[in-house]
């Protein structure tokens, strides 16, 4: 699979200074953004209660790790600036709303498939998740993970991986969606998934993907919707799993499947917004 030609924003490797996302961090941070303060990030360690000593500080970690999952945005300007202004995104508001501590399948999974982003995910996750697919398979060493992404960095780290394994093996960070976990000296990716309560959270990512990567366009094909954007890649879906997803999308009235083309196109059939709206309608 070759990288994408489009721009990028991802989030750097070293983004996390090694912090795992917890989730109660993840909170305090949704509730800032949401209450429409700007700070430094001394002054939003005082107002959020997230540890931000000289060298050890977790804000710069968790309001990126919160951008990556596309939970926040910065306001225009306050990116570069010392001054960060976050705002909720529609995935941040409807998780703040109906699972703010994010403790739900479908939340983790969401945040995951965002931070696996090809525009604005993290480069190590996208690296795992998308593009490294083909050159890992499911099922991998740590030592075939370690010099997989070395090659990639050009470096010599033996902390390259970072806290990507464990923050999927930590109940304090994103257990319940476990898209990682390590047994007996092996990684294994765990696919996201394909059950009907989770089915508009992936519509309303999937719309959100058509959104950015084909604005103009009515209906998509599957295929170029993968390649670019990574919708059956990402969850590592098999064409079973894929297809039983498309209908479950079909039957939520989310999106339209015409099946008389080779390969399928899809088409929205709801508003994104909306979609993101209904995420947990239906939570059993």
């Amino acid at each position: 699979m070759n990288k994408e030609q489009c721009p990028n924003d991802r989030l750097p490797r070293n983004f996390h200074k090694t912090f795992k996302p917890e989730r109660h961090y993840i909170n305090a941070m949704l509730r800032f953004a949401a209450s429409g303060k700007s700070g430094d990030f001394q002054a939003i360690a005082s107002s959020t209660g997230i540890p931000m000593g000289a060298s050890t500080g977790k804000v710069p970690a968790i309001l990126d790790y919160c951008r990556g999952m596309g939970l926040i945005t910065l306001s225009s300007g306050s990116e570069r600036n010392s001054i960060k202004t976050p705002e909720l995104t529609n995935l941040g508001r409807i998780i703040l709303l109906e699972d703010p501590f994010l403790k739900s399948q479908v939340s983790q999974w969401l945040s995951h498939l965002n931070l696996s982003s090809p525009r604005t995910g993290a480069d190590v996750w996208y690296q795992i998740f998308f593009p490294g697919v083909q050159a890992l398979g499911q099922q991998f060493k740590r030592s075939q993970l370690e010099s997989h992404l070395q090659m990639i960095y050009r470096s010599t780290s033996s902390k390259v991986i970072g806290p990507i394994v464990g923050m999927y093996e930590d109940e304090a960070a994103f257990k319940v969606c476990g898209a990682l976990f390590e047994s007996n000296g092996m990684i294994t990716k765990k696919p996201a998934p394909v059950i009907d309560e989770m089915g508009r959270g992936y519509g309303a990512w999937i719309l959100q993907l058509i959104s950015d990567y084909f604005p103009n366009q009515q209906q998509i094909s599957v295929t170029d919707l993968d390649k670019k954007a990574g919708w059956k890649t990402i969850p590592g879906w098999s064409i079973s799993s894929a297809v039983e997803l498309l209908e479950i999308l079909e039957k939520k009235k989310i999106i339209v499947v015409d099946r008389h083309m080779d390969p399928w196109l899809v088409q929205p059939a709801m508003g994104v917004e909306d979609a993101w709206r209904n995420v947990f309608i239906d939570m059993i």
